[in-house]
């Protein structure tokens, strides 16, 4: 169950799927992240009704930004909105969900 520790968790179920960004994970700050010769993907979200995939290496809980690697029309680093993620809900309504199988690996891993 999503605990009130958890930063980043969606309204639509409370299930470990939709816990998007953890306090477990540790995530480094966005700009450790961004400093990082070789960032590491620690969180993997998807839509499940569309091609976007989020590899999220760093995260800002005060201003809800996370920095990593957005892969949808086109691949890009950049930061992620994830107050905007986490409100999404694609075709039939589904939200984003969390890769819960996802093992961390460099983000120059995740390219294309």
């Amino acid at each position: 169950m999503a605990t009130i520790h958890d930063p980043e968790v969606s309204t639509f179920q409370r299930r470990p799927a939709y816990r998007y960004i953890r306090t477990a994970d540790a995530l480094p700050s966005t700009e450790e992240a961004i400093d990082d010769p070789s960032p590491i993907a620690r969180v993997k979200l998807f839509d499940p009704s569309s091609n976007w995939t989020w590899y999220i290496a760093g995260y800002d809980p005060g201003a809800r930004i996370a920095w990593g690697l957005v892969d949808g029309f086109e691949q890009e680093y950049g930061s992620i909105d994830m107050a905007e993620l986490v409100a999404v809900r694609g075709r039939f309504g589904l939200p984003i969900e969390r890769d819960l199988y996802w093992t961390p690996r460099p983000l120059a891993e995740c390219l294309r």
